[in-house]
């Protein structure tokens, strides 16, 4: 029942924060891009709700240093999971290959640039959340992959406003974004998992998977639904190896109904 009220809690702070920032982003003129620096603020506060709420109940719980902690656990993540780290990226240079749109050079600073800008508008502001809070909790409830499911589903809703607003993310396909939401929270959920509780791969894959999104445009898909279209099999492909990894190293399916 406790872990129950956490989630419940939590959710609901999440998206009480994050609300508030979208409210800000819909109202203010120039604001549904964080491309604008003066609407940057408001969609940090937007990200940011998943790792805040995590924050706030964690300290209100005298848990913070054990929600912390795990960000900088490195020594339990296997060989297996770096390579899904790096999977994303990996794919978007295997596809681009067979892409005929024209290329744009992708120049060093705009590297880093683009990683910092992820990093702080994605993985840092929701995974604290959605694995360090969320998946830590119910994965002690639930099967690790119908946790994980399970957070693709509210991912997705949590995502669903900024189809409300002319945003970079209304150009993907609402159904499409679905999928890849599901698929994208079985992998990080797999390396979560396997990796005894580390949140740093959680981070780091939420980063490549952004990354590669945003640099398909300079391998010939200008179209942000280009990439999400191309990409939906090799990552579910990827979700499936992601389980059986899971499957191969704990002996548990994930799914709390067979087992």
């Amino acid at each position: 029942m406790e872990v129950q009220t956490n989630i419940v809690a939590f959710l609901a702070l999440t998206f009480a924060i994050s609300i508030c920032g979208f409210i800000c982003i819909a109202k203010i003129p120039g604001a549904h891009s964080p491309d604008n620096p003066k609407a940057i603020p408001f969609w940090l506060i937007t990200v940011w709700g998943p790792s805040l709420a995590a924050i706030l109940l964690s300290y209100q719980d005298g848990r913070l240093v054990e929600l912390l902690a795990p960000i900088f656990q490195i020594s339990t993540i296997p060989d297996q999971v770096w390579l899904l780290v790096i999977a994303p990226i990996f794919l978007l240079l295997i596809l681009s290959r067979f892409t005929k749109g024209d290329r744009e050079p992708l120049r060093i600073k705009l590297v880093f640039i683009s990683i910092a800008f992820n990093l702080i508008l994605g993985p840092l502001g929701e995974e604290l959340g959605w694995r360090g809070f969320m998946q830590e909790d119910l994965n002690t409830q639930l099967g690790w992959l119908e946790t994980s499911i399970f957070i693709g589903f509210i991912w997705y809703i949590w995502h669903l406003p900024l189809w409300t607003i002319q945003s970079p993310q209304s150009e993907i396909s609402i159904y499409l974004f679905g999928f890849h939401c599901l698929a994208y929270s079985i992998i990080i959920g797999a390396a979560y998992t396997l990796s005894g509780g580390s949140i740093l791969p959680a981070i780091l894959i939420h980063l490549t998977l952004n990354l590669a999104s945003n640099w398909a445009l300079f391998v010939g898909l200008p179209k942000p639904n280009d990439w999400f279209r191309v990409s939906i099999i090799p990552y579910f492909v990827l979700a499936v190896i992601s389980s059986w990894l899971v499957y191969s190293k704990t002996g548990e399916i994930g799914l709390s109904l067979l087992e």
